[in-house]
């Protein structure tokens, strides 16, 4: 492009010499050889950093599918398969043991539901009078108060309110001309979780009164639950009580049995046999039988029927998991071969052609494709062989067939096991318990406030101990409490020894770093120090592969370093480039400025001449 300036007339003194066409030929050849080279290199490296991406991310899922074959998870997952009376559905948790177990239910476990009799409609009052009675689920007693204008909506409402929610009241609409009806019922499964009703023959304080036949007006009909040796019963409140008991339907009278009020089920524990032994629980669902395990009670058996679980090793997956990772390897060395070929016939050579950081990767992955394993195996064992082209190609009939037949086989090959190394730091001394001890205590960075007053003992503000030092063992718990509920403190155990000592452990690898006051430190018998745990994956045919992989893509990878160099040569080409053109642009301003200096001084000196020729020519005419 030709320089932009307002003195437009270059070039007319001189004869067309210092013109802006001259400038414009100058600069482009300078621009030619100073500015093209740099944005060639600039696009050559943009091309480079984009392929190379390209690669890096093929190499992630690759190593994505090797870390699927070679995992733990994949070789703890668990199938279950039940035969017979299907009365149990089992599920099991990664890692859990893989057994047998015979199963037979006897009981389900069940709520206990009532139900009133019926109402015409929602609003109906209930009651005629101001009313409150109890009702005691699980050893807890509730107080539930209404009054003539309680309606049955209403009525729900206080007792859904009223009962911390163990208890759970609504209406059904079941049809017919007054097709309304209370449903009481507790809101768990189990013994433990029964419904009493009982009512209230004198407050402790102001409230309302009940009779034994209050909650007739639910069609509820009740007798007195016997009372030992006759003395008064009392609710937790203090209230003077008859505890009661729904009459059986035999007892009622024809009137009576029109319209009554019914228990639909009663709160009853789930029995079963596990194994040939008589389980117990309060809920269908038990979780707690087997750790990982958990069951769920569906019907109860008929006389000889059974659930037979099998708990297996789980290979869903596998074979998809081994054809990914033969797809992204093939992925990778195709890509590769693209970019590193030369086409010799058109002279047009790929991206990476001649780059010894791409140009090795086949060689570094062929080494643990080709090897074998300590036992002489090879992938060509499990289905997977490289062709002449040097991709794989997966049989997967072979591979499928050693899943399904040869599973130990194929997960000793593939596999890999997480090692920990854990450390244990052990205080030097006893804890001082004969002082307060407060202060921070900070493990692993995070920050733990401690506050246990020389006279510490549990539940009490005052002291209780010997001499006004608090009880010990409290102040021991009260320790372990402030450090394990600390917040953002995982896999750090925290216990005293025999010898009063504490105990920090970690798990899964961790480190365990002491920092806080020296002095306070000193009473718990610690000191600032660092310990370090290590994890390491150990085993597994696949464990050099992955080594390989994190070698070329890891924080410190090769092709992490090559993409860095990229990078900042992409900086340090861009500024050059900016410069060189910043300078050019200079050049050839102050170029044009001058020339058109040069060009007036030409043309005042061709005026000159001409003037001066003008001058002689008309001198010489005068002589003839």
């Amino acid at each position: 492009m030709a320089i932009n300036t307002e003195k437009s007339q270059l070039g007319l003194g001189s004869g067309n010499v210092l013109s802006w066409d001259t400038i414009d030929k100058l600069k482009e050849a300078d621009t030619k050889a100073l500015i093209k080279p740099l944005e060639k290199e600039i696009q050559s490296n943009l091309t480079k950093q984009k392929d190379l991406t390209a690669i890096t991310t093929l190499l992630n899922t690759f190593k994505s599918s090797i870390s699927n074959l070679t995992g733990d998870n994949t070789y703890l997952k668990r199938d279950t398969k039940a035969t017979g009376s299907g009365s149990v559905t089992v599920s099991a948790s990664t890692g859990v043991a893989e057994q047998t177990m015979n199963l037979s239910v006897q009981q389900l476990a069940s709520q206990d539901s009532f139900q009133s009799k019926t109402f015409g409609s929602r609003t109906d009052s209930v009651f005629s009078q101001d009313v409150s009675f109890g009702i005691s689920i699980g050893g807890k007693d509730y107080v539930i108060n209404a009054d003539s204008t309680t309606t049955l909506e209403q009525l729900a409402e206080k007792i859904n309110e009223s009962t911390d929610k163990k208890v759970q009241a609504k209406i059904l609409n079941v049809g017919g001309n007054e097709p309304y009806r209370l449903i009481i019922q507790s809101a768990e499964t189990g013994e433990a979780n029964k419904i009493e009703f009982y009512s209230i023959t004198k407050p402790a304080g102001s409230g309302n009164t009940s009779s034994d036949t209050t909650l007739e007006a639910l069609g509820f009909y009740f007798d007195k639950a016997s009372n030992t040796g006759g003395t008064t019963t009392k609710d937790s409140y203090g209230n003077e009580i008859n505890r009661l008991i729904l009459k059986d339907p035999s007892q009622l009278s024809d009137d009576q049995k029109k319209n009554a009020g019914t228990q639909i089920l009663k709160a009853q524990d789930a029995k079963f046999q596990y194994n040939g032994i008589d389980i117990t629980r309060s809920s269908n669902k038990v979780e707690d039988l087997i750790l990982g395990v958990s069951l769920t009670l569906n019907k109860v058996d008929k006389p000889d029927e059974n659930t037979n679980v099998s708990i297996t090793q789980s290979t869903e997956g596998i074979l998809e998991d081994l054809k990914s990772m033969v797809e992204s390897y093939n992925s990778i060395i195709n890509n590769i071969n693209e970019a590193t070929k030369y086409d010799s016939e058109n002279k047009i050579a790929g991206t990476f052609q001649g780059v010894r950081e791409i140009t090795s990767i086949v060689t570094e992955l062929n080494k643990t494709i080709n090897g074998l394993s300590k036992d002489g195996k090879s992938l060509a064992d499990f289905g997977v062989t490289l062709t002449k082209d040097g991709i794989l190609k997966l049989d997967s009939s072979v591979a499928s067939d050693m899943i399904n037949t040869k599973f130990s086989e194929f997960k000793n090959f593939f596999s890999s096991e997480t090692k920990f190394t854990n450390v244990t730091l052990k205080g030097d001394k006893k804890v001082e318990w004969n002082d307060e001890i407060k202060g921070k205590l900070t493990i692993n960075g995070v920050e733990i406030d401690i506050n246990i007053p020389k006279d510490y003992t549990a539940g009490s503000s005052s002291t209780s101990g010997t001499n006004g030092t608090g009880n010990e063992k409290d102040k021991k718990n009260a320790l372990l409490k402030a450090i394990a509920n600390a917040k953002n403190l995982s896999d750090v155990s925290v216990s005293f020894d025999k010898d009063g000592k504490l105990v920090i452990k970690g798990s899964g690898g961790t480190d365990i770093e002491i920092k806080g006051d020296k002095t306070f430190l000193e009473k718990l018998g610690l000191k600032e120090q660092k310990l370090d745990g290590k994890t390491e994956i150990v085993g597994g045919f696949f464990k050099e592969l992955n080594d390989t992989l994190t070698g070329l893509i890891g924080k410190n990878g090769t092709l992490t370093a090559y993409e860095k160099n990229l990078t900042s040569s992409q900086k340090s080409l861009t500024e050059t480039k900016e410069r060189r053109q910043k300078e050019l642009d200079t050049k050839y301003t102050q170029m044009a400025e001058k020339w058109v200096q040069y060009d007036s001084i030409i043309a005042k000196l061709e005026n000159q001449s001409k003037t001066v020729k003008s001058m002689i020519e008309a001198a010489a005419n005068a002589n003839k």
